[in-house]
């Protein structure tokens, strides 16, 4: 059985749900590597929020002329 891809809406928010999670470890435990993973889930939100701007966008461009004709 195949497994249904997430969109990136749901990437986005499993993407903050997990740099939720290691922020609370950074803040319990100051350390590189709590430091490091936190750093690397807001960059992965960064990198998904640009892409969804970007859908969200063209989502709204193709409405928008499908309304004129």
């Amino acid at each position: 059985m195949s497994e249904i891809k997430d969109d990136i809406h749901d990437q986005l928010t499993k993407a903050y749900m997990e740099y939720f999670k290691e922020n609370e470890k950074f803040e319990v435990r100051n350390s590189i590597r709590t430091h490091r993973s936190a750093r690397n889930w807001l960059r992965e939100i960064r990198r998904l929020a640009r892409l969804r701007a970007i859908e969200i966008n063209e989502q709204f461009k193709a409405k928008k002329e499908a309304n004129k004709k």
